[in-house]
């Protein structure tokens, strides 16, 4: 078994499918396939090195193989044997899987009974780091010459790329995704807003609300339940009013006791089959009296468990992912028909609630959502709803006021007083709720304007560098520079991707800790040394100051190295000429605990309070930034102040004057506690 085509004939077959724009789902199956012809193999299988395991991303099998299996079932890169093997070893080359082979176990019984009997395999690394696997396979027992193994090896550099380009592209769809998701947010609040600013019909109002939390977060089906109270006593009556005033629930804590309530369905919306959202009784037209029932519903909440649950969860949401894990369903369990159990097992009950000075306020009713499969809540899902629900929650107080206000002028002069208190709270609060709307489509903005310049500034200069290695008389002087060009820029892409996947996994609380004892006066030293180097065109110094020749610290080392690193990037980025850069380290004891404390002062520009109180907000730039065409994107301090938190530390700024009147001093000060093993899971 002979390949059938030259390595770099392959090679250059895989930069093609590459360049030729293809699916990023099929690019690694047709380089399997490429592979498997060029081997003349019954097989070949890709993995992709996440982490520290290898996910095996697709497998192409020869159509003349007898026994044609898919990657699972063989089992490759699970492992442990294996993977150790080519960790340790440049290729791995396995003749016969029936004799004499030094692998054992599960792979050589899964891969015999499968009819594999030999394998070829290596690694691939990308910029000198492991990012995958590549692995031939043959029905019959094959002595992979050395020739071959050869052309794998040289084979391993494109795949290496292809995998890079893959996993890159993944992630920046991601991040594009969570960019369409925040922009259909931030609509659809505004949307409300606008409607409830603008008072205009609840029934509208109602409508904008479901139609946009369903169509935000992909559920088939949305609904408005109010409570209509009954057991709620005054002074010769009963109440019987569909939405109480604040007063009537004060003395009623739901904690301690459910009351009785009526509860009717005010409006209801249906996902069709087209994606559109329609209002019941027109959700289809086919739905039967059955389905159309639900409109009008008006049941007890003894009757419903689920309603009864959620009340008593007020004022967090009541979040089912599937009905059959929920844990109070039994079979005496009674719950209302709109909930649709069988049909739909994911739900979401959101409190109704009106503000008042009672920390509980009055429960009015429940936003349901519904999913007709099981349905995981994440929390930024149950913080928008619980957003639309404040909406919801503001529209049908306005509607209650307005209504006493046109119905008691007169002879109810204490009550209306009341009322429009009520209404003037509800237009400050949607008054701040504009202006944070503002605020975040601004931060929107400049992050989708610092971002595009980042990724396409890069882009262009890799576009230029390849046209040019296109060039059929490059010499190999000019040849070797735009590779350069393009492993510069690349590596600043993946940099600009991976601080933007940390900043997430810092928010979202995904980092292990990692303790390690760290020399701070080695490490700062160390970084020290590198950064004087690169400031050699500012002509800047650095000098390191310390009541102790060593200084250490139980702490995550990669954590402190980055925070350090960015802290001596923006130092060097805005330091006037010929300045010094210096940082002292001294420890600290207090009843707390020992701390250690490193401060950082440089002389730069001055710039206002406002800025200086901004100065760790992600994407926040100073206006020097911009005007002096400063490189960067705002994410520098943000992370090093989320990866002080993370660390149990604090990081502080500060400013004071120097005899130039446009300089001053800038210190940061880090605060960390010298031992993380004392603080437990704190």
């Amino acid at each position: 078994m002979q390949p059938s085509v030259d390595s770099a004939q392959v090679g250059q077959q895989i930069t093609q499918i590459l360049s030729d724009n293809a699916e990023l789902e099929t690019i690694l199956s047709k380089i399997a396939k490429l592979l498997t012809e060029a081997f003349q193999g019954s097989g070949c299988s890709i993995a992709i090195w996440e982490g520290d395991r290898f996910l095996s991303d697709t497998t192409h099998w020869d159509a003349n193989y007898s026994q044609p299996v898919d990657s699972e079932s063989m089992a490759l890169w699970q492992n442990a044997k294996l993977i150790r093997r080519l960790q340790t070893s440049k290729i791995l080359c396995v003749p016969d899987l029936e004799r004499g082979t030094k692998i054992h176990g599960v792979l050589a019984s899964q891969c015999v009974a499968l009819g594999i009997r030999s394998i070829l395999a290596t690694t691939t690394r990308f910029q000198g780091k492991l990012n995958g696997a590549i692995a031939i396979v043959s029905g019959t027992p094959h002595r992979w010459t050395t020739a071959e193994q050869e052309r794998l090896k040289t084979l391993c550099a494109p795949v290496a790329s292809a995998i890079s380009y893959i996993t890159q592209a993944r992630s920046l769809v991601a991040l594009q995704r969570q960019t369409r998701v925040f922009n259909h947010q931030q609509a659809l609040m505004a949307r409300l807003t606008k409607a409830v600013q603008n008072s205009l019909d609840l029934t509208q109002i109602l409508q904008e609300a479901v139609e946009g939390i369903t169509q935000t977060l992909e559920v088939n089906h949305g609904l408005v339940i109010l409570l209509k109270y009954t057991n709620l006593k005054f002074p010769g009556q009963v109440s019987e009013a569909p939405i109480p005033d604040d007063s009537q629930l004060q003395d009623n804590d739901p904690h301690s006791s459910i009351p009785e309530a009526r509860i009717t369905v005010v409006g209801q919306w249906f996902v069709n089959e087209e994606g559109e959202t329609v209002t019941v009784p027109s959700a289809s037209p086919n739905s039967t009296a059955k389905d159309l029932a639900h409109f009008k519903q008006s049941f007890l909440m003894s009757e419903c468990a689920w309603c009864q649950e959620a009340f008593l969860c007020a004022p967090q949401p009541l979040a089912i992912t599937d009905r059959r894990e929920w844990r109070a369903l039994k079979s005496d369990i009674s719950l209302s028909p709109i909930f649709q159990p069988e049909k739909m097992p994911a739900v979401l009950l959101v409190p109704l609630i009106s503000p008042s000075e009672n920390s509980r306020g009055s429960i009015l009713g429940f936003l349901v959502l519904q999913n007709d499969r099981p349905h995981s809540w994440k929390a930024e899902e149950l913080e928008l709803v619980t957003l639309v629900g404040n909406q919801l929650s503001n529209a049908l107080i306005q509607a209650r006021t307005l209504h006493k206000v046109h119905t008691i002028v007169g002879d109810r002069t204490d009550q209306l007083k009341r009322s429009m208190d009520v209404q003037a709270k509800l237009y400050e609060q949607t008054r701040r709720q504009i202006d944070q709307l503002r605020l975040l489509n601004q931060q929107k903005d400049e992050f989708l304007s610092t971002i595009s310049h980042e990724l396409k500034t890069p882009l262009t200069s890799m576009t230029l560098a390849i046209r040019m290695l296109r060039q059929s008389d490059i010499d190999p002087e000019r040849q070797a520079k735009y590779l350069d060009i393009l492993e510069e820029q690349c590596l600043q892409e993946t940099n600009l991707v991976n601080d933007l996947l940390m900043f997430q996994r810092l928010e979202t609380k995904q980092v292990d800790l990692k303790l390690h004892s760290i020399d701070a006066i080695d490490l700062i030293s160390e970084l020290g040394e590198v950064f004087e180097q690169r400031w050699n065109k500012k002509n800047l110094a650095f000098s390191v100051k310390s009541p102790k020749p060593s200084l250490m610290l139980q702490s995550d080392a990669d954590s402190l190295r980055r925070i350090l690193e960015e802290l001596l990037t923006n130092a060097g980025k805005y330091s006037n000429v010929g300045t010094t850069v210096s940082c002292e380290v001294r420890e600290e004891t207090s009843i707390d605990g020992d701390r250690t404390i490193v401060s950082l002062t440089n002389i730069a520009p001055e710039i206002s309070q406002e800025d200086l109180n901004h100065l760790f907000e992600k994407f926040r730039r100073g206006p020097d930034a911009t005007q002096k065409a400063i490189a960067g994107t705002g994410l520098g301090l943000a992370l090093v102040k989320g990866l002080t938190q993370f660390l149990h530390g604090t990081i502080e700024v500060s400013c004071r004057p120097t005899p130039d009147p446009i300089a001053c001093e800038f210190c940061f000060t880090l605060t960390l506690p010298q031992s993380l093993d004392d603080l437990g899971d704190a």
